[in-house]
């Protein structure tokens, strides 16, 4: 597997169609993001499709296909902070704009692939974690109805290459349904950047099962994100952390993360962009961050963990690398590579906070969130107009209701600043928040729901306290346009009472959307029947895989069976749906 440093962006490119068709190249890249307990979080990939349409199932037309030629590793975690890890080069890709990207990864049960034995790891797709005695955990990386891929948005756009240059070519690379047959070329060549970005801190979903009382299970629930990095800029910093003291989570990193926020479509929160992990030597890159030449993004950057008083620099704008960086032309088949244009905030000192104390979930009676929600904790600037920051989340365990590991939350004040475009150094200023010293407002959030109410609280307990706080999340409500509709599914066990215990799981695109358990249909035997209900239907989003999993009390990790179904349930028109499955 190929590592690239931001500095220097894999390219990615798409092939032009006919006449054109030896003048562009596509290549593919990811990165990433993990909280810092992890030590790899690796995913293999085996094919990568491209269509025009953002809502296109993995079942629908328009695909463009291009199965790897050997699957591709890579780890979340090295390939995050500035690097790029490379999943695929020269792609014919036919010029025009795309607006999903589908990756069709390895799942962790089939055999070993080349790439990841040679990354070190045990599954194809892998989370290793240390726990709080020092303890590191390889499991498997459990994904959703991974034969159905993984769906991501973005907008992509393949240029036209040098049609004269190509008509003159003698040779080139041909494309038959996605797949590439390359040949010596020294046709000029257009390149254009695409990279996918996953957040480990959201998508990475530790859960317990067969009544551990410590995670033995992560899933991975993307939300993940494609851009075209013509149209993208970064923003970097350095921390000095010489004045801080028992703030490196247990995989040995520093346990400080810095996001980049924008304010919400309603305007009642800031909601995350995008993640970083601050290096082990202070530095941080947030990449990608959308932006365009004519219209600068700006976004508000928050540095926080457990040990320190979280930092807020308001206003960093972010403007694109330019063009003659972001794409170019060459006589040769040789990739290129382009310089990112990140701003600077400077040098940052974080002060160290005193004490931090750790919090838990809980719901009220019938009220539980989705199984694919998150938790947020915010804190607001005690500033007119100003309203909350997420300044720590985790995605709950779906199975109970509650977050795998006690969040951390730090007790500290608040120190803010602008950031000046003149280059001047950032001057922070310490207060406390609105909500007060130590206090968060908090509320889920979940796809196709409407982001909960800000209405809760939590405030550090007394001193000495060493359990967890628990507090109350406000239920979510179905997003408008969505109706709240079910999937009822009849059970057979292809061999009775092999199981006794499961969960059945409704996926979206890869993205977890509800669970129920299957213990009393197990129970119950041939003709079961359970329904799911609260789905989000009558949406264009609203196409559902489902899959199981299922072992036996007497020997869980020695029977657990996971399994998924490839029969589509399209409640895209409809609030009911139904199908049988069988467990094997």
């Amino acid at each position: 597997m190929n590592r690239t440093p931001v500095a220097l962006v894999v390219s990615v490119a798409g092939l032009c169609c006919a006449v054109a068709g030896c003048s562009t190249r596509t290549d593919v890249s990811v990165t990433g993001n993990t909280p810092a307990q992890y030590s790899h979080a690796w995913i293999t990939a085996q094919e990568v499709w491209f269509n025009t349409s953002a809502i296109a199932g993995p079942d629908d037309g328009g695909w463009v296909k291009f199965p790897l030629s050997t699957p591709a590793t890579v780890d979340l975690v090295t390939e995050s902070g500035g690097n790029l890890g490379s999943l695929a080069t020269s792609l014919n890709l036919a010029p025009g704009s795309y607006a999903q990207v589908r990756l069709i990864p390895v799942d962790a049960t089939a055999p070993l692939t080349s790439s990841a034995q040679t990354a070190g790891a045990l599954y194809n797709t892998e989370a290793d974690y240390v726990d709080s005695a020092g303890t590191t955990h390889q499991l498997p990386l459990e994904l959703l109805n991974p034969d159905k891929g993984i769906g991501i948005p973005g907008t992509l756009k393949v240029p036209v290459g040098n049609i004269g240059a190509a008509l003159a070519a003698t040779s080139g690379t041909t494309s038959t349904t996605g797949t590439t047959t390359p040949t010596t070329t020294t046709t000029p060549t257009t390149t254009t950047t695409f990279a996918i970005t996953f957040d480990g801190v959201r998508d990475l979903t530790p859960f317990s099962y067969a009544a551990a009382t410590t995670p033995n299970g992560i899933l991975l629930s993307s939300h993940a994100n494609a851009f075209d990095l013509s149209e993208v800029g970064g923003i970097q910093g350095q921390l000095t952390l010489t004045n801080l003291t028992g703030i490196n989570g247990a995989a040995g990193l520093p346990a400080l993360q810095v996001s980049a926020q924008s304010l919400s479509a309603d305007g009642t929160r800031h909601v995350v962009v995008n993640r970083a992990p601050v290096h082990a030597d202070g530095s941080f890159l947030l990449y990608p961050l959308a932006t365009s030449s004519s219209s600068p993004a700006d976004y508000d950057l928050v540095i926080h963990g457990p040990g320190i008083a979280t930092i807020i620099i308001k206003s960093v704008q972010v403007t694109p690398a330019s063009s003659a960086s972001a794409s170019s032309t060459t006589g040769t088949a040789a990739a290129t590579n382009a310089t990112i244009n990140a701003v600077s905030v400077g040098t940052l000192i974080p002060r160290a906070t005193a004490s931090s104390y750790t919090v838990n979930v809980g719901t009220a009676s019938g009220a539980g969130l989705p199984a694919g929600a998150q938790v947020a904790f915010y804190q607001t600037l005690a500033s007119a107009g100003e309203v909350p920051y997420v300044i720590e989340a985790s995605p709950i365990d779906p199975f109970n209701q509650v977050l795998a590991n006690d969040q951390a939350l730090s007790t500290g004040t608040l120190d803010s600043g602008t950031y000046s475009t003149s280059g001047t150094s950032v001057t922070l200023v310490s207060a406390a928040p609105a909500e007060g010293a130590g206090r968060y407002l908090v509320a889920a959030s979940a796809p196709a729901f409407t982001d909960g109410a800000l209405t809760n609280t939590v405030s550090a307990p007394p001193a000495g306290t060493t359990t967890p706080v628990v507090v109350t999340v406000p239920a979510l409500t179905l997003a408008p346009g969505a109706t709240s509709g079910s999937i009822a599914a009849s059970i057979t066990q292809a061999t009775a009472g092999k199981y006794d215990h499961g969960e059945l799981l409704v996926t979206h695109d890869g993205t977890l959307v509800a669970t129920t358990p299957l213990d009393a249909a197990l129970a119950q035997g041939a003709g079961a029947t359970l329904t799911i209900d609260g789905l989000p239907t009558l949406t264009a989003e609203a196409l559902y895989y489902v899959s199981v999993r299922a072992w036996n009390s007497r020997d869980a990790s020695g029977t657990l069976q996971r399994q998924s179904y490839p029969t589509a349930i399209d409640l895209r028109g409809s609030a009911t749906g139904a199908l049988p499955l069988t467990i094997n």
